[in-house]
Formats: structure tokens, C-alpha cells, sequence
């Protein structure tokens, strides 16, 4: 079980077009995510992080590529059958007051996916709906005397845990969680994590972790994907891409964390700004920023390839 693939997603793309141009926003990324573990998508703003988990979820169709999950062809289904599996993944989004209905209670806002999908829940009694709803309230830990609240009356930490219980309500295989404790104080962070990775072993979940902070990425990751500019230019374990990172837009991005010592702080920022993905510059796309960039890398696309034992890459230095 623990080697089971549930999510498999080949050359996945999604390209908008604006205007005349076409804005390559996820361009050609595979990856698969074994059951009961967690995918860590780490880059910058404007790295195609967020489109590629919503592409994955079918929030947002895709341009081309495709997406396993639980064995089903997810984009080939019917209708119907894509919304049944549609209820095995749910998201976490990143801002938890603008997440949740502000007209609604927090144990609505729970009881929401009951009443979305009450073809299957239509014979769902009050007396059972509210005992899944306290359930789901003990789960997250969130006081059952805060059901009649409304999510302005709650901190940011109450608030996100009511929107992990909204993604459990239906009991799902796969969350993905965009960027969920980046608005909130460092000590919730902590908190949340916590209780993610508690729910994980419980329940088995499987989890894309989408975030910035690479330090909370190696804590509830498993393995991780380094997105630039829409594509992935490094993949590994955990352990190994942070003991070992190949690609220099990786090193690049551990560099840019500010680092205590006893002579003060340290901070090597990264040079340059990401381009414009309207205009991505020929061959490497991170060549522009790329000390160690030459002339082969402004010509030539690196291919994306296993550069050590379970360990993949896309940079001329490891051909």
C-alpha cells in the first residue's frame, strides 16, 4: 500500500493566452505521488505552483497532458464519474477568511460539500448532519461552543482549521494544501503542521503542499518539486534535495533564506528578477539569473533527467 501511485500526472500543461501572445503558465511537468505522502511544490510567485494543483484538481482545464488518479484516466471520464472521484480531492487555500462563506457559521460552512453533494448525503438526517459536523470540529480542534460563530469572530489559526474540516467532510484521498499557513503567526504555523501531519496518519492522506518557505516545506514533505518559470527543474526525497540540491535555481533559493551566526545575519538575495512567462527566455528559462549559465544553456533547453539514483534534474551540468 505504501508503494501505491495515487496521483500520476504526465507533461501536464496550461497555457492562457493573452492577447496575441500565450502566457506558458505549467509547461510539460510530470510527477506522480505515492498514497499517504506529501509532495512539497516549492518557487517563487509566478512559477506555475498554484495553476499546476489546480489543473491536477480540474478546477481549471488543462492545454494538454494528463492526470491519474486512483487509477482513472481522470480527464477521459464522463461527466458524472469525474464528479464522483471529484470528491475524493479537496484544497486548503491559503487565506482562510477569504476561503470561508462570511455570511455563513462555521458549522455552514462545514456542512457545505453535505449539501453540494446531496445526491449522495440527500438522506442525511439534521440529528446525523450536526454529529458529523461536532465529529469534524473534534478532529481540527475547534470548539464545539464556536459552531454558531461566523469566521470573522475567529483568529486565523480557528479559521484555517475550519476550512481543513470543510476539506475532510467528504473524507478524502488526496488534499492539496496551497500555501495554507502563510498568513498566519509562526507559532499556528506550527499548530497547523502539526495537526496536517496527524490527519495524515490517521486518515492516510495524500497531500500537495504547496508554499515559499522552504524550511516548512522540508518539514512536512516527503518529497520535493522545485517549479521555475512553469516548469520543474528539480525532484528528489526530501532528505536528499535538501542535503544535496543539483539544480543552482535550487541552491539559489536556499541561499536567499537569511542565516544566524554569531557575527549577525547573513542574507545572499538572488539576482535578478524571474522573466515574464509571456516571454521566457531561450534555452534554460533560468539562464538569465544563472551564474554558472553559458553559452550552450542560452541555446540549448536542458532535458529533464534522473541526474543520481532517485534524484532528477534538468541542467546542463548533469548530462
Amino acid at each position: 500500500m505504501a508503494d501505491e501511485i495515487i496521483v500520476r500526472a504526465e507533461n501536464i500543461s496550461k497555457h492562457f493566452k493573452v492577447g496575441r501572445q500565450t502566457l506558458r503558465a505549467v509547461d510539460g511537468v510530470s510527477f506522480q505521488l505515492k498514497k499517504g505522502t506529501t509532495l512539497g511544490i516549492v518557487g517563487e510567485s509566478g512559477s506555475g505552483k498554484s495553476t499546476l494543483a489546480r489543473v491536477v484538481l480540474d478546477l481549471i482545464p488543462a492545454t494538454s497532458g494528463s492526470v491519474e488518479f486512483m487509477g482513472e484516466n481522470f480527464f477521459q471520464l464522463s461527466k458524472e464519474k469525474r464528479r464522483l472521484l471529484r470528491r475524493e480531492m479537496q484544497i486548503i487555500f491559503q487565506n482562510p477568511f477569504l476561503s470561508l462563506f462570511p455570511h455563513m457559521s462555521v458549522s455552514a460552512n462545514i456542512a457545505e460539500p453535505f449539501i453540494v453533494n446531496k445526491k449522495s448525503f440527500g438522506s442525511l438526517g439534521r440529528a446525523e448532519l450536526n454529529e458529523r459536523i461536532s465529529g469534524l470540529m473534534d478532529l481540527v480542534g475547534v470548539p464545539r461552543e464556536h459552531a454558531g460563530m461566523y469566521p470573522h469572530e475567529l483568529s486565523g489559526g480557528q479559521q484555517q482549521r475550519v476550512g481543513i474540516a470543510r476539506a475532510l467532510a467528504l473524507n478524502p484521498k488526496l488534499i492539496v494544501c496551497d500555501e495554507p499557513v502563510s498568513s498566519l503567526d509562526v507559532s499556528i504555523q506550527a499548530q497547523i503542521l502539526n495537526l496536517l501531519l496527524d490527519l495524515q496518519q490517521q486518515k492516510e492522506l495524500s497531500y500537495i503542499f504547496i508554499a515559499h518557505n522552504l524550511a516548512v516545506v522540508e518539514y512536512i514533505s516527503t518529497h520535493v518539486a522545485v517549479m521555475y518559470l512553469g516548469k520543474l527543474v528539480e525532484y528528489a526525497d526530501t532528505r536528499e534535495l535538501y542535503r544535496s540540491p543539483l539544480h543552482p535555481y535550487t541552491r539559489a533559493l536556499m541561499e536567499s533564506v537569511p542565516q544566524v551566526s554569531e557575527n549577525g545575519g547573513e542574507f545572499h538575495g538572488m539576482e535578478g528578477e524571474i522573466p515574464s512567462p509571456l516571454n521566457p527566455p531561450k534555452g534554460c528559462r533560468f539562464c538569465t539569473r544563472c551564474a554558472q549559465a553559458s553559452d550552450r544553456c542560452r541555446e540549448e533547453e536542458p532535458a529533464y533527467h534522473e541526474a543520481a539514483p532517485g534524484h532528477y534534474a534538468a541542467c546542463h551540468l548533469y548530462d
